[in-house]
C-alpha cells in the first residue's frame, strides 16, 4: 500500500508535466500552421552595386526602374540577352545597350518594376553576366571591362620586387613547364621561318605578361631534309623577324639529330616598357638550367627533368 502511494506521488508531476506538455506541442503546432508572411524583396547595400563589370563572373548592378540605362562595352557588342517576360527591353546600337524596364499604369498610378531581372551581353570575346536590380534612382551607366585590368594588377603582384633578369628567367621557366598563370594572355598561332638553311623554325605561340611589357614567343626548331645533325647557339635567334625587341633567348637543346626537335623562346620586351634596362653582357640569353629558383614539383616536372640533362646530351 505504500509502495503504490509512493508511486502515485512520483508519477503525478510526470503526468501534470505530459499533460501541460501536450497541451504547449499543440499551441506550437496550431501556431505553426499559421501563414507567415514574406518580407519584402532584399536590395544588397548600396556600396555592392559596381559600374564597372568584368567577365564571367555574374555581377549584381542597379538599374533606374523608371529611366533609360546605359551598358557600354569597348568592343562591339554581339549581343544582349534578358527575360521579356519580366518586362525588360534591350536595343543594341553598336558599342552601347540601352536597357528599359516596363512601367505600368494602375488606375490614376504608375507601379514600376521591383523584380531583379538577369542580363547577358556578349561583347567582343566576352559574355558579360549581370542581375540588375531595379530602382527608382536616375538613369545609370553601367561599362564593361576588357578584363585586362585585373590581369595587369595580377602580374605586377607577381612580379613585384624581382630584377629586371630574374622576370626573364621566371616567365621563361613558366612556359618552358606548362605552369602558366591564368593573368598570362596566350594566343596559339603557327607562322613559319625559312631564314636559315639548315633548319626550319616555326612560332607556335605567344604568352603575354600584361602589366610588365613582356612578351614570349615559343617556336619549334626542327632540321630540313637532308641535314644530318647542326648544332645551334642563341646567338644565331636575334632576329627582327623573331623578335621586333628581343631581351632573352633559351634554348632547349642546342644539338640537333635526324628527327629531333627543339623548343626555342624568345622573349621580346614590348614598347610600353622599353624604357627598362636591357641585360648586362654582349647578349640578351637566358638559360634557366643554371636559376637558383626551383619550380614546383608538379605539373611540369617530367619537362624540368629533361630540361636539365638535356646539356649533357647535346655533348654527345
Amino acid at each position: 500500500m505504500h509502495k503504490v502511494a509512493f508511486l502515485v506521488a512520483v508519477m503525478a508531476p510526470m503526468m501534470a508535466f505530459a499533460a501541460d506538455h501536450g497541451k504547449t506541442e499543440q499551441t506550437i503546432k496550431q501556431r505553426s500552421v499559421a501563414p507567415v508572411e514574406k518580407p519584402a524583396e532584399q536590395f544588397p547595400p548600396e556600396g555592392e552595386f559596381p559600374v564597372v563589370v568584368p567577365p564571367e563572373v555574374t555581377t549584381t548592378i542597379r538599374l533606374s526602374s523608371s529611366d533609360l540605362n546605359r551598358i557600354s562595352c569597348p568592343a562591339e557588342i554581339k549581343e544582349a540577352l534578358t527575360s521579356t517576360e519580366k518586362g525588360v527591353t534591350i536595343k543594341i546600337t553598336g558599342k552601347d545597350a540601352f536597357v528599359k524596364f516596363k512601367v505600368t499604369k494602375r488606375g490614376d498610378k504608375m507601379v514600376y518594376s521591383s523584380t531583379p531581372t538577369e542580363v547577358y551581353v556578349v561583347c567582343g570575346d566576352e559574355t558579360y553576366s549581370m542581375i540588375a536590380f531595379p530602382q527608382r534612382i536616375p538613369s545609370q551607366t553601367i561599362r564593361l571591362s576588357s578584363g585586362k585590368e585585373k590581369k595587369i594588377k595580377e602580374n605586377i603582384s607577381l612580379y613585384s620586387g624581382l630584377p629586371f633578369e630574374k622576370k626573364l628567367l621566371k616567365v621563361i621557366r613558366e612556359v618552358f613547364t606548362e605552369q602558366i598563370p591564368d593573368s598570362y594572355t596566350v594566343t596559339r598561332e603557327v607562322k613559319r621561318f625559312d631564314a636559315y638553311k639548315e633548319i626550319r623554325v616555326t612560332l607556335r605561340r605567344t604568352v603575354d605578361i600584361e602589366g610588365e611589357g613582356l612578351r614570349v614567343k615559343e617556336y619549334e626548331v626542327a632540321l630540313k631534309e637532308g641535314i644530318p645533325q647542326f648544332k645551334m647557339n642563341e646567338k644565331m635567334f636575334i632576329r627582327t623577324e623573331l623578335a621586333e625587341n628581343p631581351v632573352a633567348v633559351s634554348l632547349e637543346r642546342h644539338l640537333l639529330r635526324g628527327g629531333d626537335t627543339s623548343r626555342l623562346f624568345v622573349v621580346e620586351q614590348r614598347a610600353a616598357r622599353q624604357g627598362m634596362k636591357r641585360l648586362d653582357g654582349e647578349l640578351p640569353v637566358m638559360d634557366p638550367r643554371h636559376s637558383e629558383a626551383h619550380p614546383p614539383q608538379k605539373k611540369g616536372q617530367e619537362h624540368e627533368a629533361g630540361f636539365k640533362g638535356q646539356e649533357a646530351d647535346d655533348e654527345k
